[in-house]
């Protein structure tokens, strides 16, 4: 309904209403009056008339008294008239025979002689009230006229200014609004009142055109904060890979879904709509053994219970990706379709970088534990050389020097394996120098030549300009000769080996996803073959010691383990790129030095050049039996030896001895106290005894990040007396220093 006829039908009870009231009020008061003018007109007429009809009625004039009551009645002056004399014979005009309501007026007709005034009649008139009735049936009808003629007036005005002020505008408010298709920010409503809107000062309608461009400024403001939200949503929904879709669980049928959710099945969205998730994905596109996982979901679902898992889907390359999805039931009404929301997301990445760091704590580990083994081997390897040193001095017997000798070489390979062990696990002590690596290769390129073979086609490629690095050189050199005998042993038949090396730049991005790997410049030493190449499988396990794929008795495993675990101490990077049947690259990254000029070695003096013969040593070793070897081998090259097991029994013992010459201390001492604390010690009785560390590994205690602190003379056990001699020179130098 609209306003127009609402307020029609409102106006029309009160405009009935007040028409009423004019014509009650108006018939009322027409009465009044035409009904006092009655009843005045004959009361006048009977004052008038009195005098004259009492002369005649004395007179006995009847017929003229007659005569005047008929012109009476004829004249209209009154309906009726009765002059009762007293007597047989009355006197009467008119009708008397009328209604009710006539007015009657009854008057007394008096003689006033001479004598006393007496009664010779009474004079009756009566005036019927027609005429007022008329009078007011006609007002009446005047009045109703007028009335609905205004009423009728009013409403057309009032509905005319109804439309011009209100209607008219909130009609152009509202096809505004229905029929705007522009932009909402040019929207804008005009009244269409022109100048005139400047002249008045603002109505209601005015001030609800501004709420309304208000609301729609608030409405504008508020849909850029969501839409920026929904941007900014989307858009880490992008970078975290995360889908939404959802699907009927009995058809199996996709009703909506995302872009995300439709590229990691390497969809559209509108093809995914006619997509089974079960015929189409899990059966074309999910892992195999990931099938049985998704069945189980959908009898959770089916339960009502959310779910989750992880599924293998390939792309459209055939390549897996890992999603994770999650799944709730969105709405479950009775007797429809129970549909659920599913969010997916690709944690490819993620479990990579989960896969990358369970490999780095299992070589971790291995490293810890090979490093602890190292350390106990080397100890007795330590024992057993020294002993055999003792025994070679005595022996004269060739056949058994050359047991000997053989017992030797083979403490030597021990040696030279838990070197290997130790290089793995980043706990060998270096000596690096600042090196000139295309200088270093190519000085060596005669040895790995002669090391692969004439049917391998060895070539050293080097940028213009290569940066230096400070590495440990006989390290370096063993890491690329074990790196060159492996990519030889994977092409038997021959083939091309490249060694490259070249200035390069690890970025951040490349740093976040590999373990250990600070952005920055690098040298980069490559090693390429064209051999058999390795599978993923293998790539995983390659850096793990004693993991080998070559023939048993052919290969240690512990090649490409020694080298990263160099370059990881060096604060380098390794990294391995594979194909089956392509080849195999091995990259060193090895951190860039700014130096001119490699740092000077000294070479340490052979065994002449010691003197042990009356030599003070105050020996710290806390395995007995080690202890009582090296103690053995002291005394017979002419020395005194004293001895403790740890830092308590030094000093207990020290204040007794008047002068030492050399302090021979392990680096790792039980009961609290270091090898470091305890030479500190001995150095405050001792300022001028020479100190040689000792050790199997360390931990820290005098090397840091691969590295001896400066003036540092350390054996690595076993060691030989000539290693100790050359040591003890090299320890004397330095103290007199």
């Amino acid at each position: 309904m609209g306003i127009r006829s609402t307020l029609t039908k409102s106006l029309l009870l009160p405009i009935f209403s007040l028409v009423l009231v004019a014509v009650v009020a108006v018939g009322t008061v027409t009465y009044q009056v035409g009904n006092h003018q009655l009843e005045q007109r004959v009361q006048t007429l009977s004052e008038s008339s009195a005098v004259l009809f009492e002369d005649l009625l004395w007179q006995l004039d009847y017929d003229t008294l007659q005569v005047l009551l008929d012109e009476y009645v004829a004249l209209g002056a009154v309906s009726a008239v009765h002059i009762n004399t007293g007597l047989p014979a009355e006197i009467r005009a008119g009708s008397a025979d009328l209604e009710p309501t006539a007015f009657l007026l009854s008057r007394d007709l008096l003689y006033r002689g001479d004598g006393p005034v007496r009664q010779i009649g009474r004079l009756t008139l009566e005036m019927s009230r027609e005429g007022v009735w008329d009078l007011v049936r006609l007002s009446v009808m005047a009045t109703l006229i007028v009335a609905s003629l205004a009423a009728l007036a009013t409403t057309f005005i009032i509905q005319h200014l109804l439309y011009k002020r209100l209607i008219a505008p909130v009609l152009a408010i509202a096809n505004g609004l229905d029929n705007w298709f522009g932009d909402w920010r040019d929207f804008r409503i005009d009244l269409g009142r022109g100048e005139s809107r400047n002249k008045h000062k603002q109505d209601e309608l005015d001030r609800l055109v501004q709420s309304i461009h208000g609301m729609r400024d608030q409405i504008l403001t508020a849909n850029r904060i969501i839409e920026s939200k929904d941007d900014r949503l989307l858009s880490a929904a992008r970078i975290a890979g995360i889908g939404y879709a959802t699907f009927e669980l009995e058809s199996e049928r996709i009703i909506d879904c995302d872009e995300n959710f439709a590229s990691m099945v390497g969809q559209t969205v509108e093809a995914m709509l006619d997509i089974n998730i079960r015929r189409d994905i899990v059966a074309e596109r999910v892992h195999p053994d990931d099938v049985h996982q998704a069945e189980d979901i959908r009898q959770q679902l089916k339960l009502g219970h959310a779910a989750e898992g992880v599924f293998r889907v390939a792309t459209s390359v055939g390549v897996y990706r890992h999603i994770r999805q999650l799944y709730s039931i969105s709405s479950q009404i009775e007797g429809q379709p129970i549909r659920v929301l599913t969010v997916a997301q690709d944690v490819t990445e993620l479990h990579r970088l989960q896969a990358t760091l369970i490999q780095a704590q299992k070589v971790k580990a291995i490293g810890n534990l090979t490093g602890g083994v190292a350390h106990d081997f080397n100890n007795i390897l330590a024992v057993i050389s020294g002993n055999l040193e003792l025994l070679e001095d005595s022996v004269t017997d060739p056949l058994a020097h050359g047991y000997l000798l053989t017992s030797q070489h083979a403490v030597q390979l021990g040696a030279d394996l838990t070197q290997q062990l130790l290089a793995f696990a980043r706990k060998q002590p270096l000596r690096p120098v600042v090196l000139d690596i295309a200088k270093m290769i190519r000085d060596s390129l005669s040895l790995l030549r002669t090391s692969v073979g004439e049917s391998i086609d060895l070539n050293f490629v080097s940028d213009g300009g290569l940066w230096r690095t400070e590495v440990d050189k006989t390290q370096l050199e063993a890491a690329i000769l074990n790196l060159v005998i492996n990519a030889r042993d994977a092409m038997p038949e021959g083939g091309k080996l490249t060694i490259e090396a070249g200035n390069t730049r690890l970025d951040r991005d490349y740093a976040e996803i590999h373990e250990e790997v600070n952005p920055g410049q690098y040298v980069c030493i490559a090693i390429t073959d064209a051999g058999c190449g390795m599978s993923a499988a293998t790539i995983s396990q390659a850096l793990e010691p004693f993991f080998t794929t070559k023939d048993v008795g052919k290969g240690t495993g512990l090649g490409l383990p020694m080298a990263y675990g160099f370059v990881k101490q060096s604060g380098g990077h390794l990294k391995i790129y594979s194909e089956l049947g392509r080849g195999t690259t091995v990259k060193l990254y090895l951190p860039r030095m700014n130096a001119s000029e490699d740092t000077v070695r000294l070479e340490l003096p052979g065994p002449a050049a010691a003197q042990f013969n009356g030599l003070q040593v105050f020996l710290v070793e806390d395995n007995e039996d080690l202890r009582r070897t090296f103690t053995m081998q002291l005394e017979q090259m002419g020395s005194i030896v004293h001895s403790a097991p740890d830092g308590q029994a030094v000093f207990r013992v020290a204040p007794g001895i008047p002068s030492i010459d050399l302090i021979l201390c392990d680096v790792i001492l039980p009961n609290g106290m270091k090898g470091p604390e305890v030479v500190a010690g001995l150095q405050a009785l001792y300022p001028t005894a020479a100190v040689i560390y000792m050790s199997g590994y360390t931990e820290n205690a005098i090397i840091h990040q691969g590295r001896l602190d400066e003036g540092v003379i350390m054996l690595q056990k076993p060691f030989s007396r000539r290693d100790l001699v050359a040591a003890f020179v090299s320890a004397s130098a330095a103290s007199v220093s």
